[in-house]
């Protein structure tokens, strides 16, 4: 908790050229929520929301299929899943720079299919810095959902279908409400930590991957505004927090699968 409160104190306090003295004031919070910090702000939102709800809409046929049609190639097909997690972070992510190169594998698949022509200008994009976050955080959505979908009881699907109920209408009236816990879960470990991502829009984005821990990390390394970064800090950990409460309400929290 001490790094946590000593940033709630450095968010009231006063900066002046050459360093700050504390106090309070909200000054850091009405600059922090103006121009091009709450654009970028709006622009973090976004791109964490986008990347959470893409890695629910591949993770859940994946996870449903690890969980429910496989059963002799379960365990390698999960470690497949999890091989991304035994390397390093940086390496894969600067991985996909050579991926994604105008001239690279890529682009090659692509004319191949003749689905594009010609480079691929998709580096330092928005476009590479979505690729890079769902390719990342892709296992952590899957993992609990795999769970949950596991968890669901064979006569729950059975009792849907003796009175009814298609694959189709059991899949999104009985199998999916019943993994609400699975879900959020998954989201709380792909929205909470993408809203803090630095590695993959520095690295794939260039200029225009900037996110807000971007601009937290230049104000206390290069700017030397530590409360400007603290109070950006605390508005990312604020919203955190309310997504959080309102995610569990949605869900249901991580109540049991089954009603």
């Amino acid at each position: 908790m001490g790094p946590l409160v000593i940033t709630i104190m450095y968010a009231f306090a006063h900066s002046f050229f050459g360093g700050e003295r504390l106090g309070f004031t909200f000054t850091n919070f009405q600059q922090a929520f103006s121009g091009f910090y709450l654009k970028i702000f709006i622009r973090t939102i976004e791109f964490a929301t986008f990347g959470t709800l893409l890695c629910a809409i591949v993770a859940t046929p994946l996870a449903y299929f690890l969980a429910r049609k496989v059963t002799r190639y379960q365990l390698p097909l999960l470690i497949l899943l999890l091989i991304p997690f035994w390397t390093s972070f940086l390496i894969r992510t600067l991985a996909w720079r050579t991926l994604l190169a105008a001239d690279g594998p890529v682009r090659d698949v692509l004319n191949f299919l003749h689905l594009h022509h010609g480079l691929l200008f998709v580096l330092d994009t928005p476009t590479a810095v979505r690729i890079g976050i769902v390719y990342a955080y892709l296992p952590l959505m899957a993992l609990p959902l795999f769970v949950a979908f596991q968890r669901i009881p064979e006569e729950t699907l059975e009792s849907s279908r003796d009175l009814g109920a298609g694959g189709i209408r059991t899949f999104f009236f009985v199998t999916l409400p019943a993994a609400r816990s699975g879900f959020a879960a998954g989201m709380l470990l792909t929205f909470v930590p993408m809203t803090g991502e630095y590695v993959i829009p520095a690295l794939l984005g260039g200029d225009r991957g900037v996110l807000m821990s971007g601009l937290i990390a230049d104000q206390y390394l290069q700017a030397q505004d530590y409360p400007l970064g603290s109070a950006m800090a605390v508005i990312v950990l604020a919203v955190l927090g309310v997504s959080v409460f309102v995610l569990t309400r949605i869900t249901g929290g991580f109540k049991g699968n089954v009603a």
